[in-house]
C-alpha cells in the first residue's frame, strides 16, 4: 500500500474526538483500572490511575487518523478497544479488497484467533462483547471478553463503540485516498498516451506531408491489424523512426 497521511481539518476533528472519548472515559468510568500486563506504569497499589488510561485511549484515537498502514490502525484500535473495556479485543474489518483480522498484537490469519473470536467475528453471535460499526466502504466488528477490570462495563461499551467508529472511518478515508490515487495514475497514464500518439502523428506528417488525421489512421490501422495498443505502436515510431505497419 502507498503511504500517506492525513493531516489539516481532518486530523484536528480526529483530535477533537479523541480528546472527546478520553473526557467520555476519564469521567464515565467511576472504578479503578487494574494495568494489564503491556502497561507496566502503575500506583503503588497495583492500579492504574483512570487519566492515565484515558490519555493512551485518546492517543491511541488520535494514531489511527495519522498512521499509513491499515494494519497498523487495526492493530492500534484492537488495543485501545482492549484497554478501555479490560479484555483482550479480536477486529474484524470488510472491504471490497480485504477481509482482515487483528489484535493488539498486529494482523493474524482468523485460524490464530480463539474459535469463540471467529464465531462472533464471522456471524455475530457468540459470548463476549459485539461491537459494531459500517460506512459505505467498509464494515468492522470488534469483540470483546472483559476480565472485570472495568466498571461500569456499559461506560466501557460506549468508549469501545466510539473507538471502533473511528476505526471505520479510518478505513473508509485509506480506501478513498486510495481510490482517488488510482484515477490520478490512470489519468496520467493516457495524458501520457495523448503526448506519445501526438509526437508520432508529428513524425509521419512531417514525413509523408500529410495532414493529421491521415496520420492518425495510419496509426489505427497498424494497432487494429497487429492487435497493438495504439499507445505501443506511437512509442515504436518515435523510437525506431520506422513506419507504423513496421514496428509491430
Amino acid at each position: 500500500m502507498s503511504p500517506w497521511r492525513f493531516g489539516g481539518p481532518g486530523a484536528g476533528m480526529q483530535d477533537c474526538a479523541a480528546s472527546k472519548i478520553a473526557g467520555l472515559y476519564r469521567h464515565a468510568l467511576e472504578a479503578r483500572v487494574t494495568t494489564p500486563p503491556s502497561f507496566p506504569s502503575t500506583s503503588d497499589d497495583g492500579s492504574l490511575a483512570r487519566p492515565a488510561v484515558a490519555e493512551r485511549i485518546a492517543e491511541a484515537a488520535r494514531r489511527m487518523v495519522l498512521l499509513e498502514e491499515l494494519e497498523d490502525v487495526m492493530t492500534i484500535a484492537a488495543a485501545a478497544i482492549g484497554d478501555a473495556m479490560g479484555g483482550d479485543a479480536a477486529l474484524r474489518v470488510t472491504t471490497d479488497q480485504h477481509d482482515l483480522y487483528a489484535t493488539a498484537s498486529g494482523v493474524v490469519p482468523p485460524t490464530a484467533l480463539p474459535p469463540e473470536a471467529r464465531t462472533a467475528l464471522v456471524e455475530g453471535t457468540g459470548e463476549g462483547v459485539l461491537l459494531e460499526s459500517t460506512a459505505e466502504l467498509a464494515r468492522c466488528r470488534g469483540w470483546v471478553v472483559p476480565d472485570g477490570r472495568v466498571e461500569p462495563l456499559e461506560a466501557a461499551r460506549l468508549v469501545g463503540e466510539l473507538l471502533l467508529h473511528s476505526l471505520v472511518q479510518a478505513v473508509q478515508r485509506t480506501l478513498i485516498v486510495g481510490r482517488s490515487r488510482r484515477n490520478e495514475a490512470n489519468l496520467e497514464r493516457a495524458l501520457d498516451s495523448h503526448r506519445l500518439i501526438g509526437q508520432a502523428m508529428g513524425i509521419l506528417i512531417e514525413r509523408h506531408r500529410i495532414v493529421s488525421q491521415e496520420a492518425f489512421d495510419l496509426l489505427r490501422r497498424a494497432s487494429q491489424d497487429n492487435n497493438v495498443k495504439l499507445r505501443e505502436v506511437a512509442e515504436r515510431v518515435i523510437e525506431t523512426g520506422a513506419e507504423p505497419g513496421d514496428v509491430v
